[in-house]
């Protein structure tokens, strides 16, 4: 049985597919959908995860993004997520329950990767796409964490879906349109999917007949997909205008990401090369296999899809500012059904069972990648997991907790801005005031993750907070280490974050005179200078006196300290 090529004009062959079979499939789909649940529960976190649950969370206590608090992707994702986050509550596996929420945008990635193969080539080239798209191990991977780019994705692939399905002729234009609306509401990466859709199918060999057919194309339907493209996205707009946060939506969105020093932007680089030489070849590919007839609708679709994939991947690599992983996601399904194309084929002879058996190879060649590189032999999570339990149990709803990216999760930032890549980028050159230091004592932030803070910061924070116990150096905790003290000897110390503070040692709470009064349990201090007479020999601290009440122990602090 012929399995048709990319450029094949005949139509697609309703066929049996053998070997592997409906059951074999589904087989290897029930195995990787047991694999996700497990990485869902064991996967180190990735930083952007908990940076979008925060944006989740500041959603269910009515914070705006924008507004309240920074963020630099669009909303949708993160607003449909509120009800199932608010259900859940607060809680240290919080990263691991939403990331099972993920499990059907998966599902769904892959099922229109194999309608797409279906619609455009035949029965057996879907399954074997969707196959060596579920075991790629940036797709699986990735897909797994609680991130926007799997909606992202998704919902591109459904554009493209109904953009080629024979189901949607009469209301193509409304779908299609709304689609992509949605889409830019979930990222405005979608630009890009945009651009480089629209260059390859203007590219595409025949081109003058697809174009003569969009001509055709009633301007009805054009204006009706414009207009619902827009539907989503400007109800945004109207909403964000409306609360006074239009113009940080417009500086999150598109000024803060379009910094001009961020990533591949240096002068002479060679990169700019990678479409300018490769998209050539890949046109030279498709006008060398054209066939005689280009007028054929489906070898159209079937050559822009093959040109889209190399384009975007070319201008991704070539001119994208900051490349990531993610950015894959919509197009590595797109790349499966390509390479399923390149497998399959055989003249009219041949046997497909050692082109099938090549498939599998691919497979078993992702599967033993996924398995060395990609699934975690261990519970990565679970460290992460106490360290938000430990920060949840220090700290009540309303305290400040400092940290890089809302890893807190929970907790309001005394900061504006996430120190996510393009912050980092603009706080070097200038365009952003780090005003970390001056925020942590504005707002008497009681606890610090020290991780990916600037150096300055740092330093202050090592001045003014303790590392808490049993964590790794990651949790610090507002207060001093005084040292060895002698009774009536005067005990001089700095408050830098004014906040309730009690002073312990090894074993008890500490008896003296505090700023000449007697110190009885704790007591609010303000920036400055401060002096401490301790009535008894000891070693002293002076720590954020709610968490002693919440079971630090001063046992467990002093032996952090001596570390």
């Amino acid at each position: 049985m012929r399995v048709l090529a990319p450029w094949n004009t005949q139509s697609p062959i309703v066929e049996r597919s053998p070997g592997l079979g409906l059951v074999g499939a589904l087989a290897i789909f029930a195995v990787f959908v047991a694999l996700r649940v497990y990485c869902a529960f064991t996967l180190s976190m990735n930083s952007d995860e908990p940076q979008h649950l925060h944006v989740v969370w500041a959603w269910t206590q009515g914070q705006v993004p924008y507004r309240d608090l920074f963020d630099n992707h669009a909303p949708l994702f993160q607003l449909i997520s509120v009800p199932l986050f608010a259900w859940l509550g607060e809680r240290p596996d919080i990263v691991a329950l939403m990331r099972l929420a993920m499990l059907p945008l998966y599902l769904g990635a892959l099922a229109l990767t194999w309608y797409i193969a279906r619609t455009l080539w035949s029965p057996r080239v879907a399954w074997v796409a969707t196959v060596l798209a579920a075991s790629s191990p940036i797709f699986f991977i990735v897909s797994i964490q609680y991130r926007p780019d799997n909606l992202w994705m998704l919902l591109w692939l459904g554009v493209i879906a109904a953009g080629i399905s024979p189901r949607w002729v009469r209301h193509r234009g409304l779908v299609v349109g709304f689609l992509i609306g949605l889409t830019l509401a979930v990222s405005l990466k979608t630009l890009l999917l945009l651009g480089t859709a629209a260059v390859a199918w203007l590219t595409v060999p025949g081109s003058r007949a697809a174009l003569g057919a969009m001509s055709r194309i009633r301007h009805r339907n054009v204006v009706v997909g414009v207009l619902a493209a827009l539907v989503v996205p400007a109800a945004f707009a109207v909403y964000f205008t409306a609360i006074g946060a239009w113009h940080q939506a417009i500086y999150c969105l598109f000024t803060h990401n379009l910094s001009p020093d961020l990533g591949h932007h240096e002068s002479g680089s060679l990169r700019i090369l990678l479409p300018l030489l490769g998209y050539p070849v890949a046109l030279g590919l498709a006008w060398w296999k054209r066939p005689a007839n280009t007028d054929d609708a489906r070898w159209r679709q079937r050559c822009w899809l093959f040109l889209f994939a190399i384009l975007y991947l070319l201008v991704l690599y070539g001119c994208w500012p900051l490349v990531t992983h993610q950015d894959l996601l919509p197009v590595i399904p797109l790349v499966a059904i390509c390479l399923a194309v390149a497998i399959l084929p055989v003249d009219e002879t041949g046997t497909v069972r050692p082109r099938i058996a090549l498939a599998a190879a691919f497979t078993a060649i992702n599967a033993v990648n996924l398995a060395t590189a990609g699934v975690p032999t261990r519970n990565e999570l679970m460290e992460e997991q106490h360290e938000l339990a430990h920060v949840l149990s220090l700290t009540r709803p309303g305290d400040y907790v400092m940290d890089a990216k809302g890893e807190s999760i929970f907790r309001p930032r005394p900061t504006y801005w996430v120190l996510e890549a393009i912050t980092e980028t603009r706080m070097r050159e200038g365009s952003i005031a780090d005003d970390i230091t001056e925020r942590l004592a504005a707002t008497g932030t009681p606890l610090v993750i020290l991780d990916r803070l600037p150096g300055h910061d740092v330093a202050f924070i090592r001045e003014n907070y303790i590392v808490v116990p049993p964590a790794s150096e990651l949790i610090y905790v507002a207060g001093h280490v005084l040292g060895q003290a002698r009774a009536g000897v005067e005990l001089a110390f700095e408050v830098g974050v004014p906040t309730d503070y009690a002073i312990v040692t090894p074993t008890e709470s500490a008896d003296g005179l505090l700023d000449g009064m007697p110190l009885t349990g704790s007591r609010r201090l303000a920036r400055g200078r401060h002096v401490f007479v301790p009535s008894a020999d000891s070693g002293l601290a002076v720590v954020w006196a709610p968490a002693l009440q919440r079971g630090l122990q001063g046992s467990e602090l002093f032996t952090a300290i001596d570390r």
